[in-house]
């Protein structure tokens, strides 16, 4: 699911502006599956796929596999169309230091965007 963030991809590469100072290594939980994400001066450098035992990370975005399914649809129902969405809505559990997400909270918001389909299949 997350893994494809590591992929060569013209939009991601294109958010590297937004974040040219963003080191940081996150957590994306979907409940069943665990990943680790390490960014690199705006650039996803690393993805690792867990279980791990003790991870590091800063910060970490968990969410039931369903609610992050309907988050990466191509075009998302309102309420799942957004990080902040899904914290409102009570779906999703932002934990850690959550600097480095607030300060580049567009750039997250979008480099997760990246990962939806450009059409339905």
């Amino acid at each position: 699911m997350f893994d494809k963030l590591s992929e060569n991809n013209e939009e991601r590469n294109s958010l590297q502006i937004m974040a040219k100072n963003l080191n940081t290594v996150f957590m994306i939980s979907t409940m069943d599956n665990e990943y680790i994400i390490k960014i690199i001066q705006g650039l996803v450098s690393e993805v690792k796929i867990g279980p791990f035992v003790m991870p590091s990370y800063e910060f970490k975005l968990t969410a039931s596999k369903d609610e992050w399914n309907k988050f990466l649809k191509v075009i998302p129902i309102p309420g799942s169309h957004d990080l902040i969405a899904l914290l409102r809505r009570k779906v999703l559990k932002i934990d850690g230091n959550l600097y480095p997400l607030m300060s580049h909270l567009l750039y997250f918001k979008l480099l997760l965007a990246s990962l939806r389909p450009t059409e339905e299949s």
